[in-house]
């Protein structure tokens, strides 16, 4: 069994300001686990890995320097991992961020390991202002979070995020930042906020964010090594309504999505832990969320 997590619940935490967010499309929220929670989890997702590897459900994504493990199934249907999601902290800062309670649709993924695969991109359906599209009328209202289970505040391996590239009139590109986060830390940002993952800082200047071109291309002594072996979770929320509609109609659209939507399966209680953890739960297809048959 897992230790779970924590489950006192906060009124508020630092950097959980939904305007910054908002103007920023990004936002660190400070010590929402603890570090001991964070040494724990690392052991319950190794654990959990080694299962889903035994069950078929573990797929390597091989890179330019290195394969990465991911689970071809969500965070919720992993039982020694599916706690952080449930925590009533996350779920109190993804709330006051979106503005009211949050809606969770199968998207997330445990990840162990690093390619190197390195790009700006953003998560939205609509990705170009200059073409336009539903996402870029406000109010958006889907994020994603990620829970690092390493320094990634002096560290290699971390996010990078050009801020207020979330905001349809703001046409300038802004100077990238090396998102700093700790253990138990939090990183949220807004689907449309250009980012890239796997971030190399430099050994000499370790707040300079390169071209993640550039960064694939240093040699390791100009690179600041990674904490420890990378291990992170990823994971969407968002409220109801024409955003989500159509993001969800995009994951329709790819396989991996469907195929990660119909090995979800976990008992009907996890539904109730969801409810009472504030989550509301949509079944996205008929397989997702159910017991498989014998």
């Amino acid at each position: 069994m897992s230790t779970v997590l924590d489950q006192r619940s906060h009124d508020s935490f630092p950097g959980a300001d939904r305007e910054q967010f908002r103007a920023r499309g990004y936002a660190v929220v400070k010590r929402v686990f603890e570090r001991e929670e964070i040494e724990q989890l690392r052991k319950d997702a190794e654990r959990a890995m080694s299962e889903l590897e035994r069950s078929g459900l573990a797929v390597d994504d091989p890179g330019p320097e290195g394969v990465a493990r991911y689970a071809r199934c969500d965070v919720l249907s992993i039982p020694e991992v599916r706690h952080v999601l449930l925590d009533r902290r996350l779920v109190s800062v993804i709330a006051e961020l979106l503005g009211d309670s949050p809606t969770y649709f199968g998207e997330s993924v445990l990840r162990i390991g690093s390619h190197g695969g390195r790009a700006w991109h953003r998560d939205n359906v609509d990705r170009s202002k200059r073409l336009g599209g539903l996402d870029w009328h406000d109010p958006y209202r889907i994020l994603r979070c990620g829970v690092y289970m390493q320094d990634q505040a002096h560290h290699s391996g971390g996010l990078a995020v050009r801020p207020r590239s979330n905001r349809p009139g703001v046409r300038v590109r802004s100077l990238p930042v090396l998102v700093e986060a700790e253990p138990g830390d939090l990183i949220v940002w807004d689907l449309r906020t250009v980012h890239s993952g796997e971030v190399i800082r430099l050994r000499h200047a370790p707040r300079i964010a390169l071209h993640p071109s550039l960064q694939t291309r240093l040699p390791p002594a100009l690179r600041l090594e990674d904490d420890r072996e990378r291990m992170v979770m990823f994971m969407s929320f968002g409220l109801r309504g024409p955003h989500l509609d159509h993001y969800i109609e995009y994951l329709q659209t790819r396989e991996q999505n469907r195929e990660i939507w119909e090995t979800s399966r976990f008992a009907p209680e996890v539904w109730e832990q969801a409810r009472e953890a504030g989550l509301d739960v949509l079944g996205v297809t008929p397989e997702y969320g159910t017991l498989p048959e014998l």
